[in-house]
């Protein structure tokens, strides 16, 4: 693995993005994996956080090909909107979000912790209430471009919390402020063979380059994931990878000392079949910084296409 300053980074990553594949069209596009989501046993008078309890922060995810301004917000159920058997909450600030407002690039995620706090009133107990975030990203001028809408469902426990649970009232921990990105963000590998393991960076050049500009040493984990994780769209014709293990980083763990970067191999193992030849094969690699109290992801796009 070879380690570069940052400082003479600059030129080459943009070439090197340059070279990466493109979608036919630029795009605008948001997803979130945190549509519906129910939070049972809640006890009067306590504060959660949905990271610690259940381990589902807000997650935003750019799949377009251009850098996005998103806001979100907590608001109250609109009319009509309310499931069946729930009450709209009494006041939006039981639910507040660690962060605001995101400036997220292409194939990022932006991540915010959402934080419950349930008064300590007899009258909630054995209730189930509503609250509805609504995420959107904002172009010039402040216009809304595409928006998203999560909704969080509040069961609140029949049953008072004890002493000792009022006195070990949840203390938020701040989401770090750390920061890395990935050069570059796609790769094309062609004429891939078969039954064998076949290292990228060796045969076509073809590596990750993990950038990490804090001043603190941080280690990053690499995944190949399946694509309806994320589901980033799929440039033409090819298809998702039938298993995203096909594809593996040389290293899964990393460390990247500060203001450095940081390169690793990625090695494709796919089986010698008749259907697999002849194919181009998508895969998604997913990294994030360990030390992150709630990791944000960075996407790195591969197509494989096999020999024939």
């Amino acid at each position: 693995m070879k380690k570069q300053k940052i400082k003479t980074w600059g030129l080459l990553a943009l070439a090197l993005t340059a070279l990466a594949y493109k979608n036919a069209q630029a795009s605008i596009g948001m997803r979130t994996p945190f549509g519906e989501v129910a939070v049972k046993n809640l006890q009067i008078g306590l504060t959660y956080s949905l990271t610690k309890l259940i381990n589902l922060p807000l997650r935003l995810i750019n799949e377009g090909d251009k850098p996005i301004n998103i806001e979100s917000e907590v608001i109250p159920v609109p009319k009509g909107g309310l499931k069946k058997g729930f009450e709209r909450i009494p006041d939006s600030s039981w639910v507040k979000l660690a962060k605001h407002h995101f400036t997220v690039q292409p194939l990022h995620e932006a991540v915010s912790d959402v934080i419950i706090s349930i008064p300590n009133d007899p009258k909630l107990l054995g209730r189930k209430f509503q609250v509805d975030i609504w995420s959107r990203s904002v172009g010039k001028h402040g216009m809304y471009q595409t928006g998203l809408e999560s909704r969080l469902l509040l069961f609140i426990n029949s049953t008072p919390p004890t002493e000792k649970q009022l006195k070990e009232k949840f203390v938020n921990k701040k989401l770090s402020n750390l920061n890395f990105d990935l050069f570059p963000s796609a790769g094309v590998a062609k004429d891939v063979p078969l039954g064998k393991d076949f290292d990228l960076m060796k045969e076509r050049h073809l590596s990750i380059k993990i950038v990490n500009p804090n001043d603190q040493k941080l280690n990053f984990q690499l995944r190949s994931i399946a694509n309806w994780e994320v589901e980033l769209p799929l440039p033409p014709g090819v298809q998702d990878a039938p298993d995203p293990k096909w594809v593996r980083p040389a290293k899964e763990i990393i460390s990247v000392a500060p203001n450095m970067i940081k390169e690793t191999p990625l090695i494709v193992h796919i089986p010698d079949l008749p259907e697999y030849r002849g194919k181009a094969f998508f895969f998604v690699i997913s990294a994030d910084i360990l030390e992150q109290d709630i990791p944000t992801h960075v996407y790195y796009q591969l197509v494989v296409k096999t020999q024939k």
